[in-house]
């Protein structure tokens, strides 16, 4: 109940803008529970950030599950992900409050426990399948997050100009076909 009420509040205003006491009084809760559970409202902020990447996976996973091979898989996974990045709750609670509140690094950790394994298997699947070849799967995987991450950034910042959104599409997916 915290997390869905402090990730209702967090999204609408942003962390800075909510104290513990409003997110324990909209949930009916006491600033006990608050303390017991997450041990403050940054604990709690840090479970906002991890459900709402799991909800962020299982978006991608259900976009990609119909795909033929691998490689389609991949695009759809891309396509979900960016569109995802367009959703302003996500955007406020994963990409602008998330790295500046829980500090970059912290971030970038849950970031690479909970999206990257989804994208390691799909680039494991296409080398398999001879349709990419990289050098370190693992690798790759991370590098190709960064510039994922890097482009739901940039369009978190566009102010919902969807031309910003279909441009990081196009130059990710040129740039994943130089793997082919």
């Amino acid at each position: 109940m915290l997390v869905k009420t402090g990730r209702r509040l967090f999204a609408k205003r942003g962390y800075g803008a909510v104290s513990g006491e409003e997110v324990v009084a909209a949930a009916r809760l006491t600033r006990g529970a608050l303390y017991h559970h997450f041990d403050g409202k940054a604990g709690l902020f840090r479970a906002v950030v991890v459900d709402a990447m799991k909800e962020v996976n299982e978006r991608i996973a259900q976009a990609a599950h119909g795909a033929t091979d691998p490689w389609k898989a991949l695009e759809l996974g891309i396509r979900a992900f960016l569109d995802v990045c367009t959703a302003p709750d996500l955007q406020r609670v994963l990409l602008v409050d998330g790295p500046a509140v829980l500090g970059w690094r912290a971030w970038r950790e849950l970031d690479l426990e909970h999206g990257v394994g989804l994208l390691r298997g799909v680039l494991r699947r296409a080398v398999s399948a001879g349709q990419m070849a990289v050098p370190d799967v693992d690798t790759a995987s991370h590098l190709i997050a960064g510039a994922m991450i890097d482009g739901a950034m940039i369009i978190a910042t566009a102010s919902g100009r969807p031309s910003v959104r279909r441009q990081v599409e196009q130059s990710m997916l040129a740039m994943l076909r130089g793997f082919r």
